[in-house]
């Protein structure tokens, strides 16, 4: 056998040995990123929170930069463990590595798209946050009142949906942290408002017009915890349903920290 054909044959060998192994490896790094893929189980999994094509529900809109996830890393690290203090849960049980690099791969491309607001001008939203006074209750980067919830970042924690409902139905999206109680004095009047500590012994309370009290249980004839209260009222005959999608609009483009 010549030299020449001694060679071919070795390499027609290693060809046939080779090309099933980088075959594989190109279909394994192709369905490992498929967006296509990442949607199904994003739609499945995702969507309940964050709406269908990630608009935002009671879940955020993942459109436009985001301020927990960043990179596809920081992005499966949170579809694994979920953000502690949020109501991000962890997959780490119900997806498997491969599903979850899938889902990752498709959220990262809606970051990448720019952020889609509702139907709302967010411009005259802002306007109507400050004629309609809520910020006399809530924060927005260092500025307004301290009774409700701060807002300065409620578009990245938050979707359209859970921001509406919560304007017209205060009382069906209560926010933690803020539990409201009624205690009635032995003697005096009673009253109502925020909790802001409490102890076997002694609670603080913070009324509507943001004064705090601090009274002894055993001073108390009565003291209830009002589990679904709020101190905020409805706005849903208070503005129309174009200023209500304004108002959304506006608190969705709040993101903290640009």
């Amino acid at each position: 056998m010549s030299r020449r054909l001694r060679v071919l044959l070795h390499s027609s060998c290693l060809t046939l040995f080779l090309a099933p192994v980088a075959f594989g490896q190109t279909r394994t790094a192709a369905t490992s990123t498929d967006p296509a893929a990442g949607q199904r189980i994003f739609d499945a999994q995702c969507a309940w929170c964050h709406g269908n094509g990630g608009d935002g529900g009671t879940g955020p809109n993942l459109h436009g930069k985001l301020r927990h996830a960043t990179t596809l890393a920081s992005i499966v690290d949170i579809i694994t463990n979920g953000i502690p203090g949020t109501d991000m849960p962890s997959f780490r049980v119900g997806l498997t590595e491969r599903s979850t690099r899938q889902a990752a791969t498709y959220v990262l491309s809606l970051t990448r798209a720019p952020l889609r607001s509702g139907r709302g001008n967010a411009e005259r939203g802002a306007a109507l946050y400050q004629s309609t006074g809520c910020g006399s209750c809530h924060v927005v980067e260092g500025r307004g009142g301290i009774l409700g919830p701060e807002l300065t970042d409620i578009g990245g924690r938050r979707g359209g949906v859970y921001l509406r409902e919560a304007i017209v139905k205060p009382a069906a999206s209560h926010p933690p942290g803020f539990l409201v109680v009624r205690a009635v004095p032995a003697s005096g009047a009673e009253i109502r408002g925020v909790r802001v500590n409490e102890d076997v012994f002694w609670i603080t309370i913070r009324d509507a017009s943001g004064t705090l009290h601090t009274l002894q249980k055993s001073d108390l004839s009565r003291l209830d915890r009002e589990l679904e209260g709020t101190l905020m009222p409805s706005y849903e005959s208070r503005l129309s349903g174009p200023q209500l999608d304004d108002l959304v609009a506006y608190l969705a483009t709040l993101r903290g920290a640009k």
